[in-house]
């Protein structure tokens, strides 16, 4: 079969690889001069910058075969900081180390009745251990997937535990408040907690998007090549560029669902359905240059709401060995309720605006950062929402792939790196049993190998 894939981040390499290693005819079409996605870095002032995921875990196993199948393992490392860093409430840093169900039980900035609600909702989740799956929130039927997480919490496990634990839990990762993800995500992560035991943060050594190179090194990939439209045409899929327009029997869309929506034409009810469902946090990470001496020993910083407005998450890159002499890095990521303001900001107004809320959080700081990057992210990552998990699962049972046309990405109840990872090894087995079932024509079968290493090609 000859196959596209539009979009060229961490699940639409990963779609394209799987294919083309079962022997079809694969390019793939990415609208920016890199590829990566989310898993993008810069230069930016001497220092590799990772402008959107800032970690991995040493769960995710599917991230750690395909790196060993690319012959990329080596890369794979743990962070070295001696502090795991801390949610900062009432003004006071309070030590945290999420790692495990133990870790999260531990934590000294929730009182100790709060503390005896969350042992009791662990304890009820281990009846979800093997039903559910975090990277793949499909799996698993879940009374609690409409209601959302901080109406939850808030009533069964109290306040306490809604804000300073739940919320800026989801306001670091994804950056909106819990009001707005489904209790089944928290009761799918719970699950994941219980089995694997222990998180350990992980990273590609130099940058995040070593992954991705790696992929599109054994791919054709078409760079700033952006595509005006898809759509069905003379029982063939159609793939319209600047200059041209190509033919496919599938085309896997494998972009935001909000550029997806504007991209394909003629969608399907089901298709459309979906595509005008999913919505997406937004936020700016914001890099400064600062003195090593100012940064203690830690990974990183949850910033409830309702400590600050404007900022929701702190990174230290010098856990990654983002060090210069006797400066390094720190980033800051931004809530959804400020994004807003800052978008439309020049960087020299957000860079003064993040640092001097950082320096009234964090005395010490002050007139100690240089910004030195701003990277907007307009659609940062998908809201996994009440009800809507519950439309995705029913999506890939009937819609997905429709007219040769297939979703693929993370909004589809796959999050974070390993679970977009998933989602596009999902979507090339699909593709895959619809070639065998007669669904559409492939060609003739080849050995499945290891593709070379091949030149990129750009437009």
């Amino acid at each position: 079969m000859k196959i596209a894939v539009v979009g060229g981040g961490p699940s639409g390499l990963t779609c394209a690889y799987r294919l083309q290693c079962a022997g079809h005819e694969v390019v793939v079409y990415e609208s920016d001069a890199h590829v990566g996605g989310r898993m993008a870095s810069v230069l930016a002032d001497g220092f590799t910058i990772d402008t959107g995921v800032s970690l991995l875990l040493a769960t995710y196993k599917r991230t750690q075969a395909l790196a060993k199948e690319l012959g990329i393992e080596d890369e794979w490392f743990a962070f070295h900081a001696a502090g795991s860093g801390g949610v900062l409430r009432d003004g006071k840093l309070t030590s945290f180390s999420p790692n495990g169900a133990m870790g999260v039980l531990g934590y000294r900035g929730l009182s100790w009745f709060s503390r005896v609600r969350l042992l009791l909702y662990f304890l009820r989740a281990r009846k979800w251990v093997g039903k559910f799956d975090f990277f793949d929130l499909s799996v698993g039927s879940d009374a609690l997937e409409a209601v959302d997480a901080d109406t939850y919490v808030r009533s069964k496990l109290g306040p306490e535990i809604a804000d300073w634990l739940f919320d800026p839990f989801v306001r670091t990762f994804h950056f909106h408040g819990a009001k707005r993800i489904s209790m089944k995500y928290f009761d799918a992560l719970a699950a994941l907690l219980l089995e694997q035991g222990r998180f350990s943060s992980r990273g590609f050594r130099h940058n995040m998007g070593t992954l991705s190179h790696a992929l599109a090194s054994h791919l054709k990939v078409f760079r700033q090549t952006p595509v005006k439209a898809v759509y069905r045409q003379q029982g063939r899929v159609c793939v319209e560029l600047l200059d041209r327009k190509e033919f496919f029997d599938s085309v896997v869309l494998a972009t935001p669902a909000t550029i997806s929506r504007k991209l394909l034409q003629g969608h399907s009810p089901q298709q459309r359905e979906l595509l005008d469902k999913v919505e997406y946090s937004s936020t700016l990470m914001c890099a400064f240059r600062v003195p090593k001496c100012a940064l203690p020993d830690f990974e990183g910083i949850w910033v409830p709401f309702a400590e600050s407005s404007i900022i929701c998450c702190c990174a230290n890159e010098t856990r990654k060995g983002a060090v210069e002499g006797s400066e390094c890095v720190l980033i800051l990521g931004t809530h959804e309720e400020a994004s807003a303001n800052l978008f439309t900001r020049s960087d020299k107004e957000v860079f003064e605006t993040v640092a001097a809320e950082w320096s009234r959080l964090f005395p010490q700081y002050e007139s100690q950062m240089k910004g030195i990057h701003v990277q907007r992210w307009p659609n940062a990552l998908p809201i996994y929402a009440p009800g809507l998990i519950n439309q995705v699962t029913k999506f890939w049972q009937n819609g997905q792939g429709e007219g040769g046309i297939w979703l693929c990405g993370d909004y589809l109840n796959h999050p974070w790196v390993e679970g977009s990872i998933h989602c596009g090894e999902k979507v090339a087995a699909r593709i895959g049993r619809a070639v065998l079932a007669g669904e559409v024509s492939p060609l003739k079968p080849k050995k499945q190998v290891l593709p070379a290493r091949r030149s990129v090609t750009g437009s």
